[in-house]
């Protein structure tokens, strides 16, 4: 069975979080198309501050061999970097555990990262934590979920009536604009009272917004 976890690390326990203590405003995503192991030149965006100077502050980091700004766009830019391997830390085990990752995500004003893992032998999570436990990386457990999950909305702590409601509020058109109905048509559609559906997708919103912006753990 094939799961799926999210993870919050603190900043610095991650090589390139060290960049946010020199530009705090800056945002990295890892590109998650490219496959996670020692050998690869992993790619990442950098958002939100010059392109040439980040480029410096990256290719000072210890872990890092070298950087190379691939392509600039407005606002950010594509980096390919050259790890060492040598290095112990979160790259070493993601490695070793065979973990591929499916999201990657740091900023400065957060001071953390976000990573989503999507694992096919679940004692390869419980190598992960006790990986970090070891090295003293600050790994916290935010989501566990699996596939099956996924198609119910369980992954964003959904209810399977508040799925329900949302994916038919958004495929009958609720959340156009002009709207292509009301409340009173979804309820007639599900079976329900007016109140129940709009209580249905109001804590809807609220788990799905403490699931995927927020990361909150008592969305109910």
């Amino acid at each position: 069975m094939v799961t799926v976890a999210e993870f919050t690390i603190e900043g610095d326990d991650f090589p390139l979080g060290l960049i946010f203590e020199e530009l705090p405003a800056v945002t990295v995503e890892l590109d998650r198309l490219v496959p996670t192991n020692k050998a690869i030149l992993p790619y990442f965006w950098v958002w939100g501050d010059d392109m040439e100077r980040v480029e410096g502050v990256i290719a000072d980091q210890p872990e890092i061999l070298s950087v190379t700004l691939v392509d600039a766009v407005s606002g950010g830019g594509l980096f390919r970097a050259d790890w060492d391997e040598q290095a112990e830390g979160v790259l070493t085990a993601i490695a070793t555990f065979d973990m591929a990752l499916t999201k990657g995500t740091g900023t400065g004003e957060r001071g953390n990262w976000v990573f989503e893992f999507r694992v096919e032998h679940p004692e390869h999570l419980s190598q992960f934590q006790q990986y970090c436990r070891d090295h003293d990386i600050d790994a916290t457990l935010n989501r566990l979920f699996t596939l099956a999950d996924m198609q119910t909305g369980g992954e964003y702590n959904l209810t399977s009536e508040q799925h329900e409601a949302l994916i038919l509020a958004f495929n009958e058109g609720y959340y156009d604009d002009p709207t292509e109905t009301d409340l009173e048509e979804l309820a007639d559609a599900l079976g329900i009272t007016r109140p129940s559906v709009s209580s249905r997708l109001q804590r809807g919103y609220r788990n799905l917004i403490g699931s995927t912006l927020i990361h909150t753990d008592d969305a109910s």
